[in-house]
């Protein structure tokens, strides 16, 4: 559960609330109903969108970063006037999509990220050359 009290502290179910979850014949609805009033949740999901876009996690805007030659991965970027050092590095992959279509093509190296207490989805972008903040994991 992590350190979160507000995770550890939270009711799973209200009183005279079964504790089967799913058994109940108005089926999910009043569990996700639940689950979407937790605090987590809603913090998550109102993350600012994209360039106007509806509210969501995930962004992709244009970001300063710096690269550690040596380890060969991210030691800094930059978003929103602030900079997140990069604690640790939790996963790296590649992405290509439509190399064969010039105006649809995607070329990037991704890497997911562990900086000031959350996790961010950087890619560089091998067609333009630029670095892009592409995810926010809650």
């Amino acid at each position: 559960m992590g350190r979160n009290p507000a995770i550890k502290r939270y009711r799973t179910h209200t009183r005279g609330q079964s504790a089967d979850l799913f058994g109940d014949k108005r089926g999910r609805l009043p569990v996700v109903m639940e689950l979407l009033r937790s605090p987590w949740v809603v913090r998550g999901s109102e993350l600012p969108g994209c360039d106007g876009a509806a509210p969501g996690k995930r962004v992709e805007r244009e970001v300063e970063v710096e690269w550690d030659g040596e380890r060969r991965v991210p030691a800094m970027f930059s978003w929103g006037g602030r900079r997140y050092r990069v604690d640790a590095l939790a996963q790296a992959w590649a992405v290509e999509r439509a190399w064969w279509d010039p105006r649809e093509r995607v070329s990037r190296r991704c890497f997911r990220v562990l900086a000031r207490g959350g996790v961010y989805d950087l890619a560089y972008d091998r067609l333009t050359n630029r670095w892009l903040l592409v995810g926010i994991v809650d």
